[in-house]
Parts: structure tokens; sequence; C-alpha cells
């Protein structure tokens, strides 16, 4: 494998996702010369644990992300919600409420193979015309929320992922909506590179009103973690943007190791 590439632009959120699977790539790839511009684990299980799509809602078997990492083939791209059971969401006594995740969580590949969240207990309730919706007052769901926030605003079809912004981010405006026009014209193929992360968190100090979502994935020898700041408006969960959301295009944080972390791949 050829060197990787230094430092990529990374949005302060998910996307040290994207981050590490373009450093991954473009260390194999000789024939791209593009600096992508976007917004800032455990042991596999051993036996079948994906749970089932609703009936006659899948149309493909399923495939990978770019790290090998299970994605469901939904019929539409946009995704499928799946049947809620609030009462399987976990116990808010637990030691790890805030890391664990939801339950039927599986992971649907959506336009361009960018791997989009849905579980069976805390959202998304609803997928319309291509906005997810409805997740639940948890930390689970604003992390839901916001792993799927900006998965559909980099990797959701021209008119759909506009709508994505302004529906599902607070603040920035028309502002807002441009400066990912810039990032995704700089990168026009960058749903590949929303993948499964390694490791999801909600910091402590969590409110049904405010919550800090911290997103790592593999980065060069290391994680790289990434920070969203959730609120809850309107009876449901949307990243709060700044005033300078040029911030949203800063670096993520480098971390050695995923202790703290939840693994969120795809749950019974």
């Amino acid at each position: 494998m050829k060197s990787i590439r230094p430092p990529i632009i990374l949005f302060a959120s998910i996307i040290a996702i994207v981050i590490a699977v373009f450093a991954w790539t473009i260390g194999r790839d000789a024939d791209t010369d593009d600096t992508p511009d976007h917004p800032s684990g455990t042991t596999m299980p051993t036996e079948r644990t994906f749970p089932d799509l609703p009936p006659n809602a899948t149309s493909q078997p399923p495939t990978t992300d770019l790290f090998g990492s299970r994605l469901e083939v939904p019929a539409e791209e946009s995704g499928v919600a799946l049947q809620q059971n609030p009462a399987a969401r976990p116990d808010p006594s637990r030691p790890d409420y805030l890391t664990a995740a939801p339950a039927n969580l599986q992971w649907q590949r959506g336009w361009g193979g960018a791997a989009l969240p849905v579980s069976g207990s805390d959202g998304p309730t609803r997928i319309r015309h291509g906005v997810a919706s409805g997740f639940a007052r948890t930390p689970q769901g604003a992390a839901l929320a916001a792993l799927d926030a900006l998965g559909r605003a980099l990797a959701a079809p021209d008119g759909t992922w506009q709508q994505v912004v302004v529906e599902r981010y607070y603040g920035g405006g028309p502002a807002l909506v441009s400066r990912f026009a810039r990032s995704r014209e700089h990168t026009p193929n960058s749903a590949r590179y929303v993948v499964v992360p390694e490791g999801v968190r909600v910091q402590q100090g969590y409110r049904d009103d405010l919550a800090i979502v911290q997103i790592a994935n593999r980065a060069e020898g290391s994680y790289t973690a990434a920070t969203w700041l959730m609120t809850w408006i309107d009876g449901d969960w949307r990243v709060r943007v700044s005033d300078d959301f040029e911030k949203l295009w800063g670096p993520g944080t480098s971390v050695p190791i995923l202790t703290g972390f939840g693994s969120w791949k795809s749950q019974p």
C-alpha cells in the first residue's frame, strides 16, 4: 500500500469517519489528486446478529462499506425505517448507557454506498422524500440523528440534501447550504466515504434537550474523534450549528484507543 497522504480536512462530527476512509483510500489510489473538503470498535460477532428488514423492503443481498462493515441493502436508496419498540431501548441505569447502541441497530446502504443508521428502538420513525426524522429523546436517538444528518447531507442527491440541511440543522441558514454545496462539489463521490464508525459515545452531562455526541473512526495508527452538538427542537434532535459554522470543517481529535466508546456495528 502506498503511503497515506497527510492532513485531510475533517468535519467535527461523523466525518471522523469520512477522513479515515479518505486517508485509507487515497493512499491506495494514485489516479486522484483531490483533497476532500468535508465538514469535521470491538470484536465482531461470530454468528449472524443482523436484524431483518420489513417484508418486501430488501431488493438485494447485504454488502459492506469500504472497511468491510456490513450494510443492508433496502429497496429505497433513501433507506427504510424499522418498526419501533421503545421498550427495547437501553436501560438508563446501566453503567454504559451513554455509549450503548440502540436495539436492532442496522446500517443501510444509501445513495452512492453511504452507510445510514436505523434502529428498532430509537428511530428514525420516518424517512420521507429522503429526509429521516422521528429520533427518540434519548442519548441513542441524539447519536443516530447526528450520524444520519451528515450522512444524508453528503450523500443525498441534489434537491434532497439541501432539504436535509434545512430540516436537520439548526442555524447557518442559506450560507450553510452554500458551504455544503462547495464541499460536495469539491468531493463529488463523498457518499462512499460515509462508513460505519468504529466507536460512538455521548458525553457526560447529557440532558434531554442537549447532547454532545462523539464519533470515532480509524486513522493512521490510531483513531480520530469528532464532536457534534445536538439539540432537541420541535420534537426532534437537530445539529446545533454555531454562528461560525466554518468550525464544522475543523480538525478532529486524535484518540489512541477506543476506551470509553461503544461499538455501534450492526446489533441484534
